[in-house]
C-alpha cells in the first residue's frame, strides 16, 4: 500500500508541476530556442550552399544550373534549336547541331568532367555514369564534320538523328519533365 501511496504522490507532484506557471514558461523559452536554432542550421546551410552538395550526394555528381532550377531556359533554347529543323535550307541543319553540341558542350563542361573540349569531356566519362554517351559522341563527331569539311552534306534525317542523341541526354536530367 505504501508503494501505490508514493508512486501516487509522485504522480500527483508531476502532475502539479506539469501544471505550473513555471514548468509553461520554461515551454515557452525551450520552444523559442528550438525555433532559434532550427532557423540558424537553415541559415548555416543556405550560406554553405548546400542545394550543390545535396545535388552532388544524390546524383554522385554537381549538377549545372541548366540542368536544374534553368530548365524552363535549357527548354526554350532547345525548342529554337529544334525549330531550325522546319526549315527546308541546309544550312539551318548544319547551325541546329552547331547550337545543340555547344549547349550541351557547356553542360558537360558544368558537369565537371576533365578536358580541353566537349570531345575530351566525352571520353573521360566513366562508363555508366551518363547513359547514351556514344550517341553523344556520334552527335559530337557529325558537328565536327560540319565544321571541318566545308563538302559535308547534311541531310535532314541526319540532323535529326543528331538531335535526338542530345535531347536523350537532356532528357536523361529531366529537363523536359
Amino acid at each position: 500500500m505504501d508503494i501505490q501511496i508514493f508512486i501516487g504522490n509522485i504522480g500527483k507532484g508531476l502532475g502539479e508541476f506539469y501544471h505550473s506557471g513555471f514548468f509553461t514558461t520554461l515551454k515557452i523559452l525551450l520552444g523559442i530556442y528550438t525555433a532559434v536554432l532550427f532557423l540558424d542550421i537553415i541559415l548555416l546551410l543556405i550560406q554553405r550552399g548546400v542545394s550543390g552538395n545535396i545535388r552532388e550526394f544524390t546524383t554522385g555528381m554537381s549538377i549545372p544550373l541548366a540542368l536544374t532550377k534553368k530548365r524552363k531556359e535549357t527548354r526554350k533554347k532547345w525548342l529554337a534549336i529544334k525549330r531550325k529543323l522546319e526549315s527546308k535550307d541546309e544550312n539551318e541543319y548544319k547551325v541546329a547541331i552547331i547550337e545543340a553540341d555547344e549547349m550541351i558542350g557547356k553542360i558537360v563542361a558544368g558537369l565537371d568532367y576533365p578536358g580541353e573540349n566537349f570531345g575530351e569531356r566525352l571520353d573521360s566519362i566513366p562508363e555508366g555514369q551518363i547513359p547514351n554517351v556514344e550517341g553523344l559522341k556520334m552527335a559530337h563527331k557529325t558537328r565536327n564534320r560540319i565544321i571541318h569539311d566545308e563538302k559535308f552534306s547534311l541531310k535532314r534525317e541526319e540532323a535529326q538523328e543528331a538531335l535526338a542523341q542530345f535531347e536523350d541526354f537532356l532528357d536523361y536530367f529531366l529537363v523536359f519533365k
